[in-house]
């Protein structure tokens, strides 16, 4: 299945587990885009079946640009996808960037393939445990489809 992975970072963090999915996506057999906001547009979300979105939590949401991104590319391709969305943040944190983009895109009638999900940060670095919890959740995107 085509998958696109795309994810907003500040630190790193949310690409290294963007990159982790991926990698576990494609291990499995999925053709698998995996793309930094600033290198994608909304052109790279049409025709493609599954979105994987990760996001670093900014004062409670995703950066604004990538909200923008989002939002136009749902508008774009219209709600025949499923996604899975998932956020890098500090720990005890009451709500993230993928609690609010999971609720916007499925307002848009887009199909969510799991609930939202968060790794956490210590400093700037993600948490020891983090990494293989990204790799599970790869493969258990795969084992879904």
């Amino acid at each position: 299945m085509r998958t696109l992975v795309v994810y907003e970072t500040k630190f790193g963090n949310t690409e290294r587990i963007a990159r982790l999915v991926a990698g576990e996506l494609s291990e499995a057999g999925h053709e698998v885009s995996c793309l930094g906001q600033s290198a994608s547009g909304e052109d790279d979300f049409i025709g493609v079946p599954l979105w994987v979105i990760g996001s670093p939590t900014h004062w409670g949401r995703a950066p604004f640009r990538f909200n923008t991104l989002l939002r136009n590319a749902a508008k774009d391709a219209g709600s025949d996808h499923d996604f899975v969305v998932f956020d890098t943040r500090y720990e005890n944190m009451h709500s993230g960037a993928a609690d609010r983009i999971h609720r916007d895109l499925a307002r848009q009638g887009l199909r969510p393939l799991l609930p939202p999900q968060s790794f956490v940060v210590d400093g700037d670095g993600l948490r020891s445990g983090q990494e293989e919890k990204a790799a599970e959740l790869g493969r258990l995107i795969a084992s879904l489809l």
